[in-house]
């Protein structure tokens, strides 16, 4: 049932056009020999164009806006680190201590690789034909994914779990989604469920939160209390640009 909604959900997505470019990830390098055969041995100083890393990212998030990996990569422009300056200023405001964080190809990364049931969509499919193993891209080596991000299922279990048992500020912005009957909370679901934890740490739905912010304290959707919570405070954000409605 989980990949037949992902897959109804994806295609719905697609279908309707909702990824912003029109050229495809794929088509952007479509010249690039070491993207089909990433064995070469002169593919070792092949880069990948971020150009083409940022049309995988948005064919995906355009398709499925809540994953994990697209709620970082929306707090990622939101600080002014996007695709046209990941490594810009804004970068250390979502994550002092990973300076790829807001690279495209990361973000794409998280999705295809670490997200389970994800890496069948559209948008990964040239990180599946470049990242094999014996691949000689570097970086496919070097730009592996945020494992320390809870997966979008994870997550969208917990939010819904804690929404259901209680009424609490976030809430709002993803149970409509369920009480219509939906598999997935049509909202940002990292960001609304850091900022329940932040709320509320003590929560046994929690656990991933402490976890992902052991892991990077200096994570932006931590609230810069490590994983350990606050009190609630108004809003709704984790200063990461807010969360979808």
């Amino acid at each position: 049932m989980f990949f037949l909604a992902l897959l109804a959900v994806s295609a719905a997505g697609q279908s309707a056009g909702m990824h912003s470019t029109g050229t495809g990830s794929k088509s952007l390098a479509a010249l690039d020999s070491c993207v089909s055969n990433p064995l070469q041995t002169n593919c070792t100083s092949y880069e990948y164009p971020v150009a083409a890393a940022a049309d995988d990212l948005s064919k995906l998030c355009g398709a499925m806006h809540f994953m994990s990996a697209c709620s970082v990569a929306k707090a990622c422009n939101a600080s002014g680190a996007g695709p046209d300056d990941p490594t810009g200023p804004g970068a250390a405001k979502i994550s002092s201590r990973n300076p790829d964080i807001c690279q495209p190809f990361t973000q794409v990364a998280t999705v295809c690789k670490l997200d389970p049931g994800m890496g069948r969509m559209s948008g990964c499919n040239n990180i599946n034909t470049m990242c094999v193993a014996g691949s000689q891209v570097p970086v496919c080596k070097q730009q592996t994914g945020l494992a320390d991000i809870p997966t979008t299922e994870t997550v969208n279990s917990q939010v819904r779990s804690i929404c259901e048992e209680m009424t609490m500020d976030g809430c709002e912005k993803c149970t409509p989604s369920w009480q219509a009957g939906r598999t997935w909370g049509d909202c940002d679901l990292l960001d609304v469920y850091s900022y329940l934890c932040y709320q509320m740490p003590e929560m046994g739905q929690c656990s991933d939160w402490h976890n992902m912010c052991t892991a990077d304290p200096t994570l932006s959707f931590c609230y810069g209390t490590g994983g350990s919570g606050g009190s609630s405070g108004s809003g709704g954000s984790s200063g990461s640009g807010g969360s979808s409605g």
